[in-house]
């Protein structure tokens, strides 16, 4: 039989343990997703490796830009963002109907249910509605 302080000293660590793991939850320190949020496209990086980096597409007057990558996957992705500018009218785009590749991850700020009409843009689906534009790629 264990004696009370080792006891004690056990769940003490258990204890220990367990709020760690539930902070490093709460912090999506455990999450296979990462997020990065932008308030204009100037704030976003257009280069670089260690962040989330706009593709050409992109319009010069987004704003309030989201986007969501899986940590071991990055070419997994999803991005959001608001433009006066159509993915219509992006060097590189092509429009599809019906969109048939459905988004990898699924974040709040998706639309339920997705545009069936949209763009393919390198390799990016694109669809937009009244300003708001929303890509995947993987």
């Amino acid at each position: 039989m264990p004696s009370l302080p080792r006891l004690a000293a056990a769940v003490a660590v258990a204890a220990v343990v367990c709020v760690t793991a539930s902070s490093c939850s709460a912090l999506g320190l455990g999450s296979d997703e990462k997020t990065w949020e932008f308030d204009r496209y100037g704030d976003a990086p257009k280069a670089g490796t260690r962040s989330f980096v706009l593709d050409a597409w992109v319009p010069t007057d987004a704003v309030d830009i989201r986007a969501v990558a899986r940590r071991e996957a990055p070419q997994e992705a999803v991005l959001t963002f608001h433009s006066a500018a159509s993915p219509a009218d992006a060097a590189g785009c092509a429009a599809v109907e019906p969109v048939t590749a459905a988004p990898p991850l699924s974040p709040a700020w998706l639309p339920d249910p997705t545009p069936t009409a949209g763009w393919s843009c390198g390799d990016w689906t694109v669809v937009a509605d009244d300003g708001t534009v929303w890509a995947w790629r993987g």
